[in-house]
């Protein structure tokens, strides 16, 4: 691919700025990753604890784990896990 000769001032600042935005983008994402989520997604607890989808629902219908239903999701605190872990 052939590049312009005489590249335009306006298209060098334009370059800048996209440049400045993918890099607030990236740092951005770098921080999230840092942040836990104060929440699991059934998935993630079927992976923590190794069980199956009909034993997550046993479970949570005995009420023996806490949860949250957003919508069509369930969400289950990370703190009950981490407490619960430690003892």
């Amino acid at each position: 691919m052939k590049k312009k000769s005489g590249t335009s001032m306006y298209d060098d600042e334009m370059l800048n700025t996209i440049l400045a935005v993918f890099e607030e983008i990236v740092n951005i994402l770098k921080e999230n990753q840092n942040n836990d989520s104060l929440f699991y997604d059934s998935a993630n607890v079927k992976r923590l604890l190794n069980i199956s989808d009909s034993t997550l629902f046993r479970i949570r219908k005995s009420q023996d784990i806490p949860y949250v239903k957003i919508g069509r999701k369930i969400f289950y605190p990370k703190s009950f896990f981490i407490n619960t872990l430690k003892k």
